[in-house]
Formats: C-alpha cells, structure tokens, sequence
C-alpha cells in the first residue's frame, strides 16, 4: 500500500512540474522584426546628369556630398513632387545602414520610368530599361532585385545607393519620370524574393481581365472563322471573326508589352495601332454587310485612312510630331470608320431594322468609349486635360478586377454572339424552308421524268439519270410514236436549283404536247424555242430531237446539244443555237439510216465535263471509248471519275425491222435494263 502512494505522489509532482514548464511563448515585437526596411521614405533627390571624372561617375560614389540636394520620396513620380513635364537626366541616392552578421543583404527597387542604371558604393549592379543614346526606350514596369552586402562583418557598416535615371522627355508630359510606386525595400534576400514573387503575381492580376478576354475573344474568333469555312457565302462571319481576332491578338501584344517589355515601344505603337484599323475595318464592313449597305465610293478614302492610320502612331518616335500631333493623326484617321458605322446603325435603327437595334447600343458604348478614352489620353499628353480617375478605376469581381473597356467589349461580343446566333437560327429555318421546296420540286420532276421507258418492237433502250444536287436541269423523254418508231429528246437547263426544274417542267408538257400532233425534231425544236421566250431569265437550253421510225430510220434535230454517238464515233450535226437565245431560229434534220446491231448513245454535258480531284475532264474521248457500253456503266464511270453536273447518258440498240409472227427476241419491246428509270445520285 505505502508502495502505491507513493508512487502517485510521484507522478503528481512530475505533472506539476511539467505544467509549470508549459507556459506560452512571448513575441517581441521591438526585438523580433524581420531584416527587412522600407525605402519609400526620402531620396536625395538631383536633375541632370552626374560629371564624369576617369570614367567614373561622380554622383554615384559614396564619398559624395548630397546634402545640398532636395529630398523625394521614393514612392511616387517626381511630377506629382515638384517636377512636373521633367524629362532627360535625373540622380537618387540614399545611404542604408547595414547591421553585423554573417546575413547578405539585397535591394528590392520597384518600377522606375523610364531607363535607369543602380550604383552600390560607386559600382553598376544593374538596370532597366533602354538608356541615351537610344533614342527609343523600351521600359521595364516590373520589380527588381540587386545584391547590396555579401555578409560576414563583424560591425555595422553603410552602403551608398545611387540611381541614375533617364525619363524619355518625349513621355514627359503626360507620364512622370522617377519611382513609377511604392515598395521599394533592402534587406534579407530570401524575403526580398519573397517579396518580389508577391509583386509579380499582383502584377499579373493585373492583366487578369485582358487575360480573359484575349482567351474568350480567341476562342469565339476561331469558331466564328470555322462557320465560315463552312458557310463562305456568309462573308459577315468572316468580318466578325476578323474583328474578334484583332481584338484578342491586340490583347495578347498589351500583356506582352506590359510583362515583358516586349516588343520595342515604337513596333508595338504600329501593331497596335494596326489592330485598331483592323477592328474598325472589320466592324464597318460586318454592318454593312447584315444591313445590306454598301459603303459606296467613300471605301476607297475610308479604308485608305485605315491603312495610314498605324504610320502615324510613330511618328514621334523619329521625331517627325510631337507624341500629341503623333496620337491625334492616328485617331483622326481612325474616326470616321467608326463614325460611319455607328451612323450606318443609327439610320437602319430608325428605320425599324431589327439588327440594328440590336447592336446600336453595345457598338455605341464600346467603340464610343474606345474613342473617348484615346481622346482624354491624347489631351492629357498635350498637357490639356488631366485624366479622370473613374477612367482608371476597375470593376471589382473578385478575385479580380477588370477595365472599364474590357467590360464593354464584353457586352459587345456578347451582343454580337446573340446577333449571330439569331441569324443562324433565322437562316437554318430558311434552308429548312427551302429543302422542303426542294423535296417537292424534285418529286415533281421525278413524276415528269419516264420512270419506266415506253415499248417498241426492235429497239433496246436504256436510261439513266442522276442530278449532281436535289434538282437537275437535265431532262430527256422517250415516248411511243404509235407506229413502230420513238421520239427521243435529251436536254440541258443551263443552271441548276429551282429555276431550272421549272424550266424542265414547262419544257416537258410542251414536248409531250408537240408529239401528240406528230411533230417532227425541227418542228419540235421551233416550238420549244418559241416557248422559251420570256422565260429564260438570261440562261439558254441545249437540246436534241431524234425521230426513229420502225424501219431504223433515223432523224435528228440539234438546237446547240452535244452530238450523239453512232457505234462509238460521234454522228455531225450541223451547228445551231441553244432554245431561248433568238426568238426566230431555224433548226436543220438530217437523216441516217440504221442498220440491225447498231448503237445509238445520247448524253449530257455531265459526262464529258466530269472533273477529277486533280482537275482532269472526263473528256471526249473516254466518252467515245464507252459509247458502246451500256448506259448504266457509261453514267457510273462518269460519276465515279468526278461528277460536276447532272449525268444523262440513254442508250438505243436497234435489233431490226420484225417479221410478221417472229417472236424473237428481236421483235420483243424496249429492254428497259437493269437501271432504265431516272435515279437520284
């Protein structure tokens, strides 16, 4: 018992002991700062350039006297501090206290504008930014991190730091020169690039909103450009995708020139300035297109303006304008596209157009506060106006936050992308419309064309048709003329679609009302011809009449048709003009006689005209090595080289004149074959 007491005494002694160790652990805040100050405050602060004494500049050495030189704070333009319109040569110095111990010590500079060299205890640590000679600077608006101590004193220590910097003095008045914010440190280097990544993700967000615009811009741009790979008629899907890609490509160059410093100030000016033409052009061409406007003789002077406008973004580069002159002939170039297409939607929307009002208001406030802003800025730069701050102010949408004119624009696209959704919508309910109309008119020429070859003791005839689309403008007949013989017409409606199965309907009731009179080829060619007058509509139709009679008589009339063939070589016809040309034409026959066995093929233009992938005719003589083979192998070999037009080929073998009683095969009726009706392709 005395054992186990005291044996709980003892465990009871250690977790007081072990509470008492346990107390919370106390923060100094005057003894636990992190190596780290900030170098917002005060910079001596001297215009122009330091002398130079064997090659050494003077104001960069640590040995310097400055305390005559004003004081700037380093978190903020020297134009808002005493200097303003200041440009050419400026010098900050500032002295940093470097304690003991084994640490390195580095220097965390933020943006300077717009070139400048940083000197430690006399010596070039680096830099930004181009520097004179050059006349073009090419600034860096990013942070920077320099070396300023490698370690290992055993005192305290202090370092001299000098910034030499060139202020373009052509930015000089709008933009001001010296530390461009606040954030400047010296210190811990570790911390420093602690810091650094900071500034550089905060820099990014930034751009947040030109990043996701450059993205959604280039993604509709592309599916815009691929409708209209399909559908090339509709030239306003081509503007649109054109005005989209500008505009993502313009974002792309902004963020590069803004992260990277890249590409040279004066060629980003011209790229830059060369996607806003490309976006008014595009603009201005897609509302004259879907308002059905043509811009008349005022193109050739609006577009011309277009293309000089990028030239003069950089004229101040060579100093040729002053960078106010520079922007105001860009803009004054670029004006009267815009304006003419906003007045373009203004007079349609009066006028009751449904797309115009559709787009009036996003185009107005979009392209209207694009030439507002370039106004206000080419103001301030001739030192006119100052810029509202509301201009630089940023729609919070956290965790980003975007520009006044990346929201606008994403209005516009928006509107524009229902725009073209709804006329999608409207022209795939008209094609709807007109497959239906197809449908019916194609089942009207099917019912016009002989779906089944009438019989004629002696003769063997095969047929086959195939329109290259829904319609065809080819036709053919073959009717019984009572007495033994045919009549065989084979056409072709210059044309295709609706208006010529029109045309082949009226030219089929009139053939067959002519062959009920007995009418002959040339007779039947005048009749039609007088027939097409008025309806032709500009076009013409080729045509050939052949009469073959029960004894193998052959009678033929050509009105401008190809020739028919005769046991594989092609029978001459005199020439004459297609049906619909001349109100009063004559047409000629000529007659042959056939003999038992002999091949007679009619046919189409499609069948010589067809066209390899390589861009190879079918041509006359394949046509002439097939022209005794039977018509379904003649169409196929056609079809299968490269179809273009609608495909005619009929075929006629006379066996003989029949014998009275003679059952033979040779005095069985017309041999339909195995493909004798018209076929769709």
């Amino acid at each position: 018992m005395r054992s186990g007491y005291s044996l709980r005494f003892v465990l009871l002694l250690v977790l007081i002991l072990c509470a008492g160790g346990a107390v919370a652990q106390s923060f100094n805040l005057a003894a636990g700062r992190v190596p780290m100050v900030s170098l917002d405050g005060a910079w001596r602060f001297h215009p122009g350039d330091s002398p130079v004494h064997d090659g050494r500049m003077d104001w960069a050495q640590p040995s310097f006297d400055d305390g005559a030189w004003a004081l700037l704070r380093g978190d903020r333009p020297w134009s808002v501090q005493g200097y303003e319109g200041m440009g050419g040569y400026a010098w900050y110095r500032c002295s940093i206290q470097i304690p003991p111990g084994e640490r390195p010590t580095a220097l965390l500079l933020a943006p300077i504008m717009t070139g400048w060299r940083v000197f430690v205890n006399g010596r070039e640590a680096g830099g930004a930014g181009n520097m004179p000679p050059v006349h073009t600077p090419n600034p860096s608006l990013s942070f920077k991190q320099f070396s300023l101590s490698a370690g290992g004193g055993s005192s305290a220590h202090t370092v001299e730091v000098a910034i030499r910097v060139w202020h373009s003095p052509m930015w000089a008045g709008y933009m001001g020169g010296g530390f461009y914010e606040a954030g400047s440190l010296a210190g811990d280097p570790a911390l420093l690039a602690s810091e650094l990544e900071h500034h550089t993700i905060a820099r990014h967000a930034r751009f947040a909103g030109l990043y996701a615009y450059s993205i959604a811009s280039g993604l509709i741009g592309l599916a815009i450009l691929w409708l209209f790979l399909i559908r090339p008629v509709e030239r306003e899907y081509l503007w649109f995708a054109a005005l989209v890609l500008a505009q993502c490509a313009d974002c792309v160059l902004n963020i590069a020139k803004e992260i990277w410093a890249v590409p040279p100030v004066p060629i980003f000016d011209m790229i830059d300035a060369a996607f806003a033409s490309i976006v008014a052009a595009a603009l201005l061409l897609f509302i004259c297109r879907i308002l059905n406007a043509p811009v008349g003789k005022r193109a050739v002077a609006l577009f011309a303006c277009l293309v000089v406008s990028p030239f003069c973004a950089s004229l101040y580069w060579p100093r040729w304008a002053s960078a106010p002159t520079s922007a105001a002939l860009q803009l004054t170039l670029l004006l009267p596209a815009i304006v003419w297409a906003i007045y373009l939607l203004v007079r349609s929307a009066i006028k009751g157009n449904q797309d115009a009002r559709l787009l009036l208001f996003p185009v107005l406030l979009a392209r209207g506060y694009y030439v507002f802003d370039n106004l206000v800025m080419l103001l301030s730069q001739a030192g006119l106006v100052h810029r509202p701050a509301f201009m630089d102010r940023k729609l919070p949408l956290p965790p980003f936050s975007l520009q006044i004119q990346i929201i606008l624009d994403l209005v516009f696209l928006l509107a524009m992308l229902v725009f073209l959704i709804r006329r999608f919508t409207l022209a795939r309910q008209r094609e709807e419309r007109l497959a239906g109309e197809f449908e019916a008119a194609r089942q009207v020429q099917q019912v016009l064309l002989p779906g089944r070859l009438e019989p004629c003791p002696g003769f063997k005839v095969e047929s086959v048709y195939r329109p290259a689309d829904q319609v065809g403008g080819d036709f053919f007949q073959q009717i019984a003329d009572g007495r033994g013989g045919m009549l065989i017409v084979v056409g072709d409606v210059s044309g295709k679609g609706l208006p010529a199965a029109m045309i082949v309907s009226m030219l089929v009731g009139a053939i067959r009302a002519e062959t009920d009179r007995g009418t002959g080829p040339a007779a039947l060619l005048r009749s039609l011809n007088v027939r097409m007058r008025g309806r032709a509509h500009g076009g013409f139709v080729t045509c050939l009449a052949a009469h073959l009679n029960a004894t193998g008589l052959l009678t033929l009339a050509n009105a401008g048709h190809l020739s028919p063939y005769r046991n594989g070589s092609e029978i001459e016809l005199p020439g004459a003009l297609p049906l619909g040309l001349v109100h009063d034409c004559d047409y000629d026959e000529i007659s042959a006689q056939l003999e038992p066995g002999d091949r007679l093929m009619f046919l189409s233009d499609g069948v010589v005209e067809a066209q390899s992938g390589i861009g190879e005719l079918f041509g006359f003589e394949r046509t002439r090595a097939l022209a005794i083979r039977p018509a379904e192998e003649i169409a196929r070999a056609a079809q299968e080289f490269g179809q273009e037009d609608d495909i005619t080929v009929v075929t006629v073998e006379f066996a003989g004149v029949s014998r009275e009683g003679d059952s033979s095969p040779a005095a069985v009726g017309a041999g339909t074959g195995a493909d004798s009706h018209p076929r769709s392709a």
